[in-house]
């Protein structure tokens, strides 16, 4: 199994992240945090955006935040390895973009910390977004999963509590699996 988080205070995050028993991947943004990272057995992950220079990052592992339909289609067109929340309180997901998301084996990430910090009416809307996401990703085979996205390595969520919340937002048990173990 594996864990997305930010970019936080390796030690403790190492501990937990053994005590969990998963692989984490850690958001960073440069190579000094890469080297932390790869020193500490954590899987680094570059944040990337329409101003970052791929080239040096060429074969790393990318990441890039959705929530709009400008930055979703950046994750499709650098081939990223994570579109972190394609959405938010707005829908900025489709059918047409899960399949390009499936065709480029990009993973689709909800950041469990972000759902929890808004307010209830905000949280509502994340939901009934979430919902439709994960309908439109099992339509077409795309991968999804449930990541802690803490920036506080206390807050890390079991995978059990992920995977429910996976669950509640509509894969069975096999899509899960398939997803949370297939995203490395």
């Amino acid at each position: 199994m594996v864990d997305i988080v930010y970019k936080q205070p390796t030690k403790e995050l190492l501990q937990l992240g053994v005590y969990f028993k998963e692989k984490v991947i850690v958001l960073i943004e440069n190579e000094n945090d890469e080297l932390i990272a790869k020193k500490k057995e954590l899987i680094p992950c570059y944040i990337v955006d329409e101003k970052t220079d791929l080239n040096k990052i060429k074969k790393k592992k990318k990441a890039v935040f959705g929530c709009s339909v400008k930055n979703n289609e950046f994750a499709v067109k650098i081939k990223a390895d994570f579109l972190i929340q394609p959405c938010n309180e707005k829908q900025f997901f489709d059918l047409g973009l899960a399949k390009k998301l499936s065709e480029n084996n990009i993973v689709v990430v909800l950041m469990f910390e972000e759902l929890l910090e808004k307010n209830s009416f905000e949280r509502h809307l994340y939901w009934k977004n979430y919902l439709e996401v994960v309908n439109y990703c099992k339509k077409k085979g795309t991968k999804f999963i449930v990541a802690s996205g803490c920036k506080n390595p206390f807050n890390l969520k079991h995978t059990k509590i992920r995977k429910c919340v996976a669950e509640i937002l509509g894969l069975n048990k096999k899509e899960i699996e398939k997803s949370f173990g297939g995203c490395l």
